[in-house]
């Protein structure tokens, strides 16, 4: 059975997918929704809907961690990418946004960062889906055995 880590991470993955079909649109279409989408990043109740999937996978991740055994490793990995990745991504996207909605940068230079930043965000995401779920099948071959 899949890790509830995994729905988390898939609904950062599903937003991530949203953000694309504005990423590859057209730029000015793309200012106002990312200059619509920013102040929500800091205003109750609207933080939540960034908030929940982030915490709710941390918190996952931390307690497959905690009681997965062999696949311990697999889970530390889910961390580290997505800490070491996922976070410098983000912030790098937030600061992109903020430039393009508050200063004069051109929303073509900001959505080229964009579009960066959320190619690897993309890929960090599917790469610890896959690690979860190797971590999972570890864990459960393990007890399996034990049995």
């Amino acid at each position: 059975m899949a890790p509830w880590s995994i729905m988390g991470i898939g609904a950062l993955l599903g937003m991530l997918a949203v953000d694309a079909v504005f990423d590859f649109g057209d730029p000015n279409a793309a200012k106002s929704y990312y200059c619509t989408l920013l102040p929500t990043l800091w205003s109750f109740p609207f933080v939540l809907r960034v908030a929940i999937p982030v915490v709710f996978s941390g918190l996952c991740v931390v307690a497959n961690l905690i009681h997965s055994g062999s696949g311990s490793i697999f889970h530390l990995g889910t961390c580290v990418v997505l800490l070491i990745g996922g976070l410098p991504c983000f912030a790098l996207s937030i600061d992109a946004v903020w430039k393009m909605c508050y200063s004069d940068l051109l929303p073509e230079l900001a959505m080229s960062t964009l579009r960066g930043a959320h190619g690897v965000m993309a890929v960090i995401f599917v790469v610890s889906i896959l690690l979860e779920s190797v971590g999972a099948s570890r864990s459960t071959a393990k007890s399996a055995k034990t049995q």
